[in-house]
């Protein structure tokens, strides 16, 4: 979209799932396979699979609210045509912290449409 303009809200928000292997664990690229790393590596897998279900979880309440998704390389996006105070109203009464989530509000163009 371009400039914002005296258009309706559009607020996204965006979920991440999970990134690169290298983004996860920290000393994977180019280390050892050895009992320290595949340590971490487990544990990664565990911290995936509870970032996974929250994902989900927060998914599951922003689209019986409403909000449309779609899925990205990284995160799942949510929008819905609010404003952003509105949606962060929305994203506290739903029990969502301010951290697990990125939020936008860009302006549909009043022209065209």
């Amino acid at each position: 979209m371009s400039e914002p303009s005296s258009g309706k809200p559009l607020v996204t928000i965006s979920v991440f799932l999970f990134g690169k292997p290298a983004w996860e664990i920290d000393r994977l690229e180019g280390s050892p396979v050895d009992m320290e790393l595949l340590d971490e590596i487990a544990t990664c897998g565990q911290t995936l699979r509870k970032r996974l279900a929250r994902a989900a979880e927060l998914g599951r309440k922003l689209v019986e609210r409403g909000w449309e998704g779609v899925g990205l390389l990284y995160d799942i996006e949510f929008y819905k045509g609010v404003s952003l105070k509105d949606a962060e109203d929305e994203l506290r009464a739903i029990g969502v912290e301010p951290d697990e989530v990125s939020i936008r509000e860009e302006f549909e163009d009043s022209e065209g449409n």
